[in-house]
């Protein structure tokens, strides 16, 4: 699994230059009845003129299960209203959640929301979660400008 992981990884920062695309690096903690330390790459979807944003990212975690650390996959869909407010929903093999909260220029997402586990998962992430999200890029169109005064 680890080996179809890195394959599918180095297939994307390959697509991503041959494309000319630019990815934006995410790095994401949340805690759920246990700590979650993500980190991978988000594209902008949609980008409208309202600074609306729709991201797609898609990255690897790792969590500690019964005194193991365990990988897990990540994918997950974040529309960020504006600058201000943000709603997540993303999957892995062992679990789903959803998050909504507080956007600052899309640099940084917090928010909490709600984690629930597979029935036939190895790992059991679930309950209510508490998530904050960073994403580092030097893409112009990717965070929110501070408009002050008129």
């Amino acid at each position: 699994m680890k080996n179809i992981t890195l394959c599918i990884v180095l297939f994307f920062c390959s697509f991503c230059n041959a494309q000319k695309w630019q990815p934006i690096y995410y790095i994401d903690y949340s805690y759920a009845d246990r700590h979650l330390l993500r980190g991978g790459f988000e594209f902008i979807v949609m980008n409208d003129t309202h600074q609306n944003k729709l991201f797609l990212g898609t990255g690897y975690g790792i969590v500690n299960y019964n005194g193991k650390l365990h990988g897990i996959p990540d994918l997950h869909l974040s529309y960020n209203l504006g600058t201000v407010l943000f709603i997540k929903a993303g999957s892995s093999l062992y679990h789903a959640y959803s998050l909504a909260g507080i956007s600052m220029l899309n640099t940084c997402d917090i928010g909490i929301g709600y984690s629930k586990s597979f029935n036939n998962s190895n790992v059991q992430i679930q309950g209510f979660t508490a998530g904050i999200t960073f994403r580092l890029t030097n893409k112009e169109n990717v965070y929110g400008r501070l408009k002050i005064g008129f």
